[in-house]
């Protein structure tokens, strides 16, 4: 059975992630209606799936209040446009795939929550990380008992410069008024593992971080506000926006990153955007607010303690992971694809080398696995629960929510307590 779904959004994820998943795969899941508010990718999404012109919308309330276009709906929204036609998608009769975060606040993600739950439909948050090979085999050897009972849990994103600024500087994600907290923007991934891995809630939680180096106060002397505007340090600067946008061919230049800062890929047409619009910015003079670095602790039921720092000034994109047990130690580079596990009182360790799928692009290999299971469990072939249901993912959620008042409160935050006061939990 072919699953037919509605898409909310045609950027980055919208059209090359999910849309391209469902042109490689047109027996499992179509693409037949549209909404997109930026007319020249509404109209290349409409043409790559051939989907008619009363079908596609510049709004996604206009299609949202047409009778039900299809049984399945993706929401690749901003973030701050998540939780409101997600609701009203699950209300509708839609199935849903949605684009993680749930939504910038944490009442907002109880209420889309409450609402798969109220209207019995199927919700899956894109945890796309669980679904890669090497996160499922960390999995499976906790669950193994090779480590005997765990301890201990050390995680570590650590974000290349060059997406921070991308992303969390310049881009879309770039303070609060338009996106979730860093926590969540980018690492709920990686918080929906640990609960995953600790096998039991989050009791509370402390965090430091702040801004320290993407502001004013780090700007070169005589820095412009724009790298288009003749920086005296430009040719040292690791910011540099000409460097990092114009040095790419147009065939690369269509793809992500470069994609988000003009649909056309010509050097012209991106140097026309960097001129003008936002990626063409001073790092350091920019509207941004997201820390970029932070740290948690974090203490689960039944004694698990976990330790997760997330900072954006890497040379190089790398998550690492290192899991202590009562047996045995779990080693982790997710970018190389190795697990090690040593065992106590032996010699050596075993190797457990994981293929690395699509590369970072793909989140090696998460995002098909996660298309895929989508349009399985959708079509009623899935023979497994939906592994990051709205439910599931919400306990990882109200961690990075809860951890952000840590930080901002310098206080630790009871995970009980605040569930009770977002709505999670009943009084």
């Amino acid at each position: 059975m072919t699953v037919d779904a509605a898409l909310l959004g045609a950027g980055n994820r919208g059209r090359f992630t999910y849309g391209a998943w469902a042109r490689k795969h047109p027996d499992e899941l179509r693409i037949t209606a549209l909404a997109e508010p930026d007319p020249q990718r509404r109209a290349a999404c409409q043409s790559e799936h051939g989907i008619p012109d009363e079908r596609v919308f510049a709004d996604w309330r206009e299609l949202t209040a047409r009778p039900q276009l299809a049984s399945s709906m993706i929401i690749a929204t901003s973030d701050t446009m998540h939780a409101e036609p997600a609701i009203r998608a699950l209300e509708s009769g839609y199935d849903v795939l949605l684009e993680k975060p749930i939504a910038p606040t944490p009442e907002e993600c109880v209420a889309v929550v409450a609402a798969a739950e109220r209207t019995g439909r199927l919700l899956q948050i894109s945890h796309v990380l669980r679904y890669t090979g090497f996160y499922e085999k960390v999995r499976e050897l906790v669950a193994s008992g090779v480590l005997g009972d765990l301890v201990t849990i050390d995680m570590k994103e650590h974000v290349a410069y060059w997406h921070m600024t991308h992303s969390f500087v310049r881009g879309k994600f770039r303070n609060r008024e338009m996106a979730a907290p860093l926590v969540l923007a980018k690492t709920c991934h990686d918080l929906d593992l640990m609960v995953w891995l600790a096998g039991s809630a989050p009791r509370r939680v402390a965090s430091m971080g702040s801004l320290q180096h993407f502001q004013p106060a780090g700007a070169p002397e005589g820095a412009p506000a724009r790298c288009t505007d003749g920086c005296p340090v430009q040719a040292e600067c690791p910011h540099d926006a000409e460097r990092l946008y114009l040095g790419p061919s147009e065939e690369i230049a269509r793809l992500w990153p470069w994609s988000d800062v003009s649909p056309d890929p010509s050097e012209r047409a991106r140097r026309a955007a960097l001129e003008t619009g936002r990626y063409g910015r001073c790092v350091y003079h920019c509207d941004n607010d997201v820390v970029d670095h932070q740290v948690l602790a974090v203490e689960f039921d039944g004694g698990v303690t976990a330790t997760f720092t997330v900072q954006g000034l890497a040379s190089e994109e790398r998550r690492t992971i290192r899991l202590t047990g009562t047996r045995g130690e779990l080693r982790g580079v997710l970018h190389e694809g190795l697990i090690e596990v040593s065992r106590h009182g032996r010699f050596g360790t075993e190797q457990h080398p994981v293929e690395p799928g699509s590369g970072l692009v793909g989140h090696f290999g998460g995002d098909e696995r996660l298309v895929e299971h989508f349009a399985a469990a959708a079509s009623g072939k899935g023979t497994e629960s939906v592994r990051t249901s709205g439910q599931t993912s919400l306990s990882g959620h109200l961690l990075g929510f809860a951890a952000e008042r840590a930080r901002e409160t310098h206080r630790v935050v009871e995970l009980a307590d605040f569930r009770r006061e977002v709505g999670a939990d009943p009084a």
